[in-house]
């Protein structure tokens, strides 16, 4: 009886012991879980937060997206900034990777987007290759949602497979400079005088989730000059040189100045020129002196 006593309330004990250690798995698969999303949220802040460090040409607002149109899933997005923020229409949105779309309805908390996959959307784009620079418009393809088409491209025009396309600034909406995507085919338009390019963009718009808004748009500032490679045994310091030639225009200032007082002194002691009279400036003494 002890024996069967002992066995029931160990059984018991370890039943109880089992309830609180499936009870403590739940509230570690949890607190897993909330961890891996804050470390998924703050990588993508952080992409963003750097993006936002090295476009020093742009005052960006971040803020997420907390909901899409259901009517147009893949078109419209909701995120949570507003006129609150400085968000305000026709505002361009980006993320790190690229060009988003624009803002089509600010309103005081929240503001609607039309990505740039929708069909009624339009950009002034380039060809980002400087061989190239090709101008056209991307826009959504109601039959192929996911890849945009670049259109209004001339048939003679150089526009080949993998060729990046930048926003080309045109229009006033969208800063110059932005990605789009690439490009992935050139196909010709159905009148055959013209030809369109299919294009994969470079923001994922099914993965969506955090975006930056362009509340100010500045020209950026050109890269400084660096100077050109130099022959190895030949080596010269860049400051040391400049230092020298600024001495050697200094010098050749001086020797004028010299000469120039030399030829002076000759026109004084031969009666051209008056010892008190001044000197003239340089073009008129060296008319006068061409006339004599």
């Amino acid at each position: 009886m002890t024996f069967i006593k002992n066995t029931v309330q160990e059984i018991s004990h370890l039943h109880e012991q089992n309830k609180l250690l499936r009870e403590e798995v739940e509230i570690l698969r949890a607190q897993n879980l909330t961890a891996s999303e804050y470390a998924s949220e703050n990588q993508r802040l952080r992409n963003l937060l750097g993006y936002k460090q090295a476009a020093i040409q742009f005052d960006l607002v971040a803020a997420s997206v907390i909901g899409r149109e259901s009517a147009s899933w893949s078109s419209v997005i909701l995120i949570n900034r507003g006129t609150l923020d400085g968000v305000a229409n026709n505002m361009a949105v980006v993320t790190e990777m690229g060009l988003v779309g624009h803002v089509m309805e600010a309103g005081v908390n929240s503001s609607k987007v039309q990505l740039l996959i929708d069909p009624r959307s339009s950009v002034g784009t380039l060809i980002q290759r400087p061989e190239s620079r090709v101008a056209g418009i991307v826009e959504g393809d109601i039959k192929n949602p996911s890849h945009p088409r670049m259109v209004n491209i001339p048939k003679d025009s150089d526009v080949k497979v993998d060729d990046m396309v930048v926003t080309s600034g045109f229009g006033g909406v969208y800063p110059k400079g932005i990605v789009v995507g690439k490009v992935i085919e050139v196909r010709n338009e159905e009148g055959g005088l013209l030809e369109y390019g299919v294009l994969d963009t470079s923001v994922d718009f099914q993965k969506l989730e955090d975006v930056a808004v362009i509340v100010a748009s500045r020209e950026a500032p050109p890269e400084p000059i660096q100077p050109p490679p130099q022959t190895p045994g030949t080596e010269t310091d860049p400051y040391e040189t400049a230092e020298k030639l600024q001495q050697a225009q200094q010098q050749i200032q001086e020797a004028q100045q010299q000469v120039q007082e030399a030829q002076q002194q000759q026109l004084q002691q031969a009666g051209y020129v008056a010892e008190d009279a001044q000197q003239p400036p340089q073009e008129d003494y060296a008319a006068e002196e061409a006339t004599r």
